[in-house]
């Protein structure tokens, strides 16, 4: 039973709180009517037009909060679109426990916007009160300066509830069925990335979801206590998955402890999965006024342009979808597998409001794909000229990220270019080159704005907008770049690390991250610090047959294209033995008797000699050894 929320008197407004939500799951979402009037007001009619109204920037992008901006959308609305609107946010703030917002400010707000329709007051309404606008967990940050996008989302979801069949409505909403209700829930578009999914689902059915919002909680929760229940599946990933495993761990721990009365925000949990012995603060008064301002710079988490560089295979890439993601979320130490997970959910296209874009630049990359160019159009123009063919300008993947971080300037967004110094960097930067600098940015104190070609519209570079590259030093020197880009960008090396091989392989006699470190070494004396190893060529070995394959498909080509086939020198990287490298003498063809040195064939052995690592590592092989190496 997740309806107990901590010990303490002061908590005993979750009964309040609860059954406002299910009077608004009764007049509301079943009923389409009202929880402040007799009206109608959740219509699919109504919701669409509110819905159209919040869609739209009124201050293009201007610094604004979230109700300054309310205000200006609902001019000139009907009525019942402005209390429907209020009764969004009400349902949209009930989460929100006391210390992120106070039940005073939320009464304030709900009060002020109803006010906006003209209708009588609804100050003293009993769904306005202390006990029910005492929240019932901690929201994510962003959560509140993303409240539009949050009340859109609840309202796709009372519409295509709605549209539902009355005997599907009913199956749903059965006291078996929270789960499958769930399902459908996460069908909906964008549900995975809205917090409002996870209270719909605790205020609905609170005895099978538990009052978490945040997925990153959900999966180290059940990390934590999965031990608790053996039946949960070996992968557990999505919202749904996790609370499927919460709902079985909660009913292990129940038993384990003799109450339902615990919580994981609340010891003896809340230490045990935060990794922390110090007991949580007792709830304390919330500040007078939130900052639920959009319009407010992001929080700083580093550098604004920042690449990785270093040698192929050191997880460069991976390196940027994980500060990516710690970037969005604010949360660090995320497994591999949360952050990919994560990832998957921030990522946008061009039809997506994703907070993080990813593109590789290559030889042939162009402005045009990544700032702005001319596309070809048919059909009317919206000049109302006829049809036929005409370019007009579209967005590249700069500017279509850049337009949501300016929407949204108090959460970060990233872009992500892999590979950043395979492409002309100042052709396809252009003008923006400039605006790039972190003290030209929106509200640095050099500003600049720039004249965009195509479009010939005025762009400043959000400051809220990460721009994470990664650089192949093999592929080309850092010193190469442009003198420009390099003074607008910090530089972070990240080297091969062999710690994060396997210690130990059966059926070698020396470590793997010996071998990598051995060969490194050589690398590095024989060619350069930017032509080494990385540890992700290895990473995956588990076997010594695992191992032979990556050496023999991909480290030793790669250590042959490093020396332009020079195999002496592979071959002094390997241990100087001939029990990786087959070197065979190759007979003078007739009639060019005496015209030149000694040559050889090079191949790379099928199998390795037993003793290969060894070798390889410590170079001692004895004379008779590397003459049974050269067959």
């Amino acid at each position: 039973m997740a309806r107990w929320i901590g010990p303490s008197p002061e908590h005993d407004h979750i009964r309040a709180l609860l059954a406002a939500a299910e009077v608004w799951r009764d007049r509301c979402l079943l009923e389409a009517g009202s929880v402040f009037s007799d009206a109608s007001l959740w219509t699919p009619e109504t919701m669409a037009e509110l819905t159209g109204r919040l869609e739209v920037d009124p201050l293009d992008g201007q610094k604004a909060s979230f109700y300054e901006k309310l205000e200006v959308q609902m001019k000139g609305a009907p009525p019942e679109v402005v209390q429907l609107a209020t009764e969004v946010i009400w349902f949209a703030l009930l989460f929100v426990w006391n210390e992120d917002m106070r039940p005073q400010t939320k009464r304030n707000r709900i009060t002020l916007l109803w006010g906006w329709s003209g209708a009588d007051p609804i100050d003293e309404s009993i769904y306005l009160s202390d006990q029910t606008l005492g929240g019932a967990g901690r929201v994510g940050r962003g959560y509140l300066p993303r409240l539009s996008m949050e009340s859109r989302f609840l309202m796709r979801v009372v519409g295509q509830w709605r549209a539902l069949p009355a005997d599907r409505r009913a199956e749903l909403m059965g006291a078996e069925s929270p789960w499958h209700f769930a399902e459908w829930l996460d069908a909906i578009e964008g549900a995975e990335q809205r917090q409002i999914r996870h209270m719909l689902l605790f205020f609905l059915f609170p005895d099978h979801f538990e009052r978490s919002v945040t997925h990153s909680h959900k999966a180290q929760i059940v990390k934590t206590f999965r031990d608790r229940a053996p039946a949960i599946p070996a992968q557990v990933r999505t919202n749904g998955e996790l609370d499927r495993a919460l709902y079985v761990i909660r009913s292990a721990l129940e038993h384990e402890h003799g109450t339902q009365e615990i919580d994981f925000y609340f010891p003896p949990l809340e230490p045990l999965w935060r990794g922390s012995s110090t007991p949580p603060p007792a709830p304390a008064p919330a500040p007078a006024e939130p900052d639920d301002t959009e319009a407010e710079p992001a929080v700083r988490h580093g550098p604004l342009n920042l690449i990785l560089y270093g040698p192929p295979g050191t997880g460069k890439t991976f390196a940027t979808i994980r500060r990516s993601v710690e970037l969005c979320d604010g949360q660090a130490n995320l497994s591999d597998e949360e952050i990919r997970n994560r990832f998957r959910a921030l990522v946008g296209d061009a039809n997506a409001q994703g907070r993080i874009e990813f593109t590789t630049f290559h030889e042939s990359y162009s402005y045009e794909e990544f700032v702005e160019g001319l596309r070809p159009v048919t059909g009317e123009s919206d000049r109302g000229t006829g049809a036929g063919f005409r370019l007009e300008p579209t967005d590249g993947v700069l500017m279509r990220i850049a337009r949501r971080a300016r929407a949204h300037r108090s959460e970060p967004y990233v872009l992500i270019i892999d590979e950043i110094n395979r492409a002309n960097v100042s052709k396809v930067l252009g003008e923006l080159i400039t605006v790039l600098e972190e003290d030209k940015r929106k509200d640095a104190p050099n500003e600049i704005s720039v004249t965009l070609p195509y479009s010939s519209h005025r762009f400043t570079m959000p400051s809220n907008l990460f721009v994470l590259g990664t650089m192949n030093t093999a592929d080309r020197s850092i010193a190469l770049l442009d003198t420009a880009l390099r003074r607008r960008f910090e530089f972070e090396e990240i080297s091969p690390d062999p710690a994060l091989l396997p210690e130990r392989i059966d059926g070698m006699g020396v470590s793997p991250r010996e071998v990598l470190r051995v060969m490194n070494e050589r690398l590095e004396w024989l060619r350069d610090r930017d032509h080494r190893i990385g540890h992700a060529w290895l990473m995956n070995a588990r076997t010594r047959e695992d191992f032979d394959h990556a050496m023999r498909h991909k480290v030793i080509p790669l250590i042959a294209e490093y020396f332009h086939n020079e195999w002496e020198k592979v071959r002094a990287v390997l241990g100087n033995t001939g029990d990786f490298v087959a070197r065979h003498p190759l007979d003078e063809p007739p009639g060019i008797e005496g015209m030149g040195e000694d040559r050889y064939r090079w191949s790379v052995r099928e199998d390795f000699a037993p003793d290969a690592y060894e070798h390889l590592v410590w170079s001692g092989a004895a004379p008779a050894q590397v003459d049974r190496n050269e067959a």
